[in-house]
């Protein structure tokens, strides 16, 4: 009796969109091989430990209620999450003044956000009644003709284009933002938590559910610093070509972002509209900076830690000190334009400008961290940029439909092609198992 051969895959991006992919595609019979550029796996996850333990979480870092995928594969995997710092009062920085909450004003913004998101199809939002007109519309041009004031109108801006999509308001469409919001399954999700997408981290840090997802798959599958140059492909085979070798295989799995995938050489040349989108579809621009103290202090005010600003460098902060640590990790996050113009600084004058922030957000001890440790995404070379990308103004109608349909033997993951929770681990894991199911469903050739 004969044996079907197995099929061959291979996968290129060794983060969780490209490990899920492979997993999914070795349990179901096809011989893979991920192809990764980086010296290590994980993409967009990276932690770094000081020298008495503590964790900092560079890249992304949580999970939270509904993403189940991320969840099972924590508990899976053998490993455990423990809940983000939750401690006394959060504060917000407004027209100059600290306060408890946003006004009201804020609130009915944000509610009229998730109403109009109601109506967007995340598997396809172009369909939406209105998708041209809010297509048309920056999320910033639209806040200056909606909002009461301009502070209600510059701090919800911040808080989603920036918070969610690492983007100044005037660089992403209402669409853009109302699928990102439908995506999420609301404001409250993605904006919360505990509670909301940042409730929970992973033990050890997200780099070590993805270590464990690769030594799962058999060996020698993954193999790091073997960057994808080009990819050709023919009515046979396709064949993935590194600076050391050629990897034929049946069908490959793009696990990048799409403005990463758009420098492979690809042959023959991509149609016109999906080379189009991968133009389109810039990376996010966002600084993660860690201010590390001797202790929690804000705690001792019965505060949180957690803050958002209307105004200056730093749009939000988190409390990221970790369980059983005497030591107190404020991080603080600046986007877009904001981000842009801390990079301009030279090191000494930008972590001036972010401790002035921290100080105006968390108080006089803010000044004063043992450490200040940053990591620019955007300067990463098989990163650049994060969160993730967005399609620019006006491009959804005639570029979005290019987003996941293959092309001939690729097919496209990455957490920007996910329908649920894109731009998180969620969406990054779902993509990669429905490029997966998609080729382990091609005929047999």
């Amino acid at each position: 009796m004969g044996y079907a051969r197995a099929m061959r895959v291979v996968v290129v991006g060794g983060g969780f969109s490209g490990l899920a992919a492979a997993a999914v595609l070795w349990r179901g019979g096809a011989r893979v091989r991920v192809l990764e550029a980086r010296e290590r796996i994980g993409g967009r996850v990276l932690t770094r430990r000081l020298d008495d333990g503590t964790a900092l979480d560079l890249g992304a870092q949580w999970i939270g209620p509904t993403q189940e995928r991320m969840a099972a594969l924590v508990a899976g995997y053998g490993l455990d999450t423990f809940p983000s710092a939750a401690h006394g009062r959060t504060a917000v920085r407004w027209d100059g003044q600290l306060r408890e909450a946003p006004p009201e004003s804020a609130r009915r913004l944000v509610d009229l956000l998730d109403r109009l998101a109601a109506e967007v199809d995340p598997a396809a939002p172009w369909r939406a009644a209105r998708a041209d007109e809010w297509d048309r519309f920056t999320l910033g041009g639209w806040l200056a003709t909606v909002a009461p004031d301009p502070v209600t109108a510059r701090y919800v801006g911040r808080l989603l284009a920036g918070g969610l999509l690492a983007a100044d308001p005037d660089e992403v469409s209402l669409l853009q933002v109302l699928f990102y919001l439908r995506s999420g399954g609301g404001s409250a999700l993605l904006l919360g938590m505990a509670g909301g997408a940042q409730q929970d981290r992973i033990v050890g840090g997200p780099p070590a559910l993805a270590e464990r997802m690769a030594a799962a798959l058999p060996a020698g599958t993954v193999r790091p610093g073997a960057p994808v140059r080009a990819i050709h492909q023919d009515d046979l085979k396709v064949v993935a070509y590194t600076d050391d070798g050629a990897y034929p295989a049946e069908a490959v799995v793009v696990a990048m972002a799409p403005a990463l995938a758009g420098r492979i050489a690809y042959s023959p040349a991509l149609p016109v509209l999906r080379d189009g989108l991968t133009q389109r579809m810039p990376m996010g621009s966002a600084l993660k900076l860690h201010a590390v103290y001797p202790t929690p202090f804000w705690r001792a005010a019965g505060r949180s830690g957690v803050t958002t600003s209307a105004e200056g460098p730093v749009t939000e902060t988190v409390d990221n000190s970790i369980p059983g640590s005497t030591r107190g990790v404020l991080t603080a996050f600046s986007y877009g334009r904001q981000a842009r113009e801390l990079r301009r600084l030279s090191p000494g004058r930008r972590q001036a400008a972010v401790l002035a922030a921290l100080v105006q957000l968390v108080g006089p001890a803010a000044a004063e961290p043992d450490d200040l440790i940053e990591y620019d995404w955007s300067a990463d070379e098989w990163t650049r940029g994060c969160f993730c990308g967005s399609l620019t103004p006006g491009s959804w109608r005639d570029y979005g439909p290019a987003l996941r349909q293959p092309v001939g033997r690729v097919h496209w993951a990455g957490t920007e092609t996910a329908i649920r929770w894109a731009g998180y681990l969620e969406g990054a894991v779902l993509a990669g198992e429905r490029a997966a199911a998609e080729i382990l469903a091609r005929p047999a050739t």
